[in-house]
């Protein structure tokens, strides 16, 4: 009787554990949700502060937009990609590679705006040189 009983536990717990695939697709979703949270966000927050400048510098909003919507989505699709493997390794793997897609979606707005300031800068500089020629003269 006492090894019925164990016998039936042990299957009990074997049946109630979870495939490792969906933990890592659960791990996955909770990195990329933080990647959103903690550099998303501040990262539009300084880009929005940056757009208020005006007319000084101009921020490319539908770049952005587009980079940050299309890299979430193929982050989800790498973790839906994860939760449906079989094997472990590519279910972390992949794992990876969403979180690493996310970050990089996550840096865009401040990259994207920086290579703006910098173009702006570049135009900046021969007006200057015009205008102390004027001065001159």
């Amino acid at each position: 009787m006492a090894r019925s009983v164990s016998y039936s536990s042990r299957a009990a717990a074997h049946r109630r554990t979870v495939p490792t695939r969906f933990v890592a697709a659960g791990v996955g979703a909770l990195l990329v949700a933080l990647a959103a949270l903690l550099v998303l966000v501040p990262v539009l927050g300084l880009v929005g502060a940056a757009a208020s400048a005006g007319p000084v510098l101009s921020v490319p909003v539908g770049s952005i937009t587009a980079v940050v919507v299309l890299g979430f989505l193929v982050a989800l699709g790498l973790l839906v990609a994860a939760a449906v493997s079989r094997p472990t390794w590519l279910a972390w793997g992949l794992v990876a590679v969403a979180v690493l897609v996310a970050l990089a979606a996550s840096v865009w707005p401040i990259i994207a705006t920086a290579d703006q300031a910098v173009d702006r800068a570049r135009d900046i500089w021969p007006w200057i040189q015009q205008l102390v020629q004027q001065v001159r003269s």
